[in-house]
């Protein structure tokens, strides 16, 4: 867990920088050299790019102080932040970004620290083509894969993909005609579940939401199918469920939409659900 939310005192933030450290931020700014930041254990994280080198810091409160994690050469300021963070950190208030009283670095809690190390140990003994090539051919083969890594780099381009809006139109014809068989609804949901991943890797907006909202409709008709098939089905309907659910709350808060919106479109998506515990 990552604690509670705490005000930052921007104006003040910005006073307490290194003059040199503060100009270096603003220009990476001025430049467009940081991508659109994300909110991760409790602070934010984005990809900077300095001269032709990229970078990601982290920054959030750890031990009551605003810090910097970032693997720029150059180390950290006098106060714990280098240029790179100090931009993810001003790019981050500027988005509204909430920081956690205890952030974590990264995000990594250590639940899984044992494969995390074993994981970071492998990709730090290979040398930067071996890596490169790794993760190209990954990307190749793995489209949600491919979304987040152009999504880290700051390289998303045009819109959404239509991925999604074809899977929900799939989705709601599945039982419609013709011989059907259980393995076609529940591949139906994952293909439901795979293409939110990948459009959510997107900047959000309210049509992105709207999509998500019916693939939510869309799948609870074909979840109360599964409940029926519990004998035969091998994904259970939650498999489905909690990631749209899920990625639903998540555009919720990245759009920033009040209260009043956020309750009136929970009340729609459950009034019209009656195997999907919209709450």
């Amino acid at each position: 867990m990552t604690g509670v939310a705490v005000l930052i005192d921007v104006p003040a933030f910005r006073e307490s920088l290194p003059a040199a450290v503060a100009a270096a931020a603003e220009r990476l700014l001025h430049d467009g050299a940081v991508a659109r930041p994300e909110a991760v254990g409790g602070g934010a994280r984005s990809v900077v790019t300095d001269g032709g080198d990229r970078f990601e810091p982290w920054v959030g409160v750890v031990d009551r102080a605003l810090t910097g994690d970032c693997d720029c050469p150059a180390g950290a300021g006098d106060d714990g932040l280098c240029a790179h963070a100090v931009a993810v950190a001003l790019a981050a208030f500027e988005d509204g970004i909430r920081f956690s009283a205890a952030g974590i670095p990264h995000g990594d809690d250590g639940d899984d620290e044992p494969d995390r190390a074993d994981y970071r140990r492998a990709v730090e003994s290979l040398g930067p083509r071996q890596l490169t090539e790794l993760v190209v051919d990954q990307a190749l083969r793995d489209r949600g894969f491919a979304a987040r890594l152009l999504g880290r780099a700051g390289l998303l381009g045009g819109p959404p993909p239509t991925g999604l809006a074809d899977a929900v139109r799939d989705a709601s014809n599945v039982t419609g005609g013709g011989r059907w068989e259980i393995a076609d609804v529940e591949l139906a949901g994952l293909r439901l579940v795979a293409e939110t991943e990948i459009v959510t890797v997107w900047p959000a907006t309210v049509e992105m939401l709207d999509l998500v909202e019916e693939a939510i409709e869309v799948w609870d008709e074909l979840a109360g199918i599964l409940v029926d098939a519990w004998e035969v089905r091998r994904t259970d309907p939650e498999d489905v469920t909690e990631p749209l659910l899920a990625a639903h709350r998540a555009l919720c808060e990245r759009l920033e939409l009040d209260s009043a919106e956020i309750e009136s479109r929970i009340g729609r998506l459950a009034d019209r659900c009656d195997f999907v515990p919209v709450t």
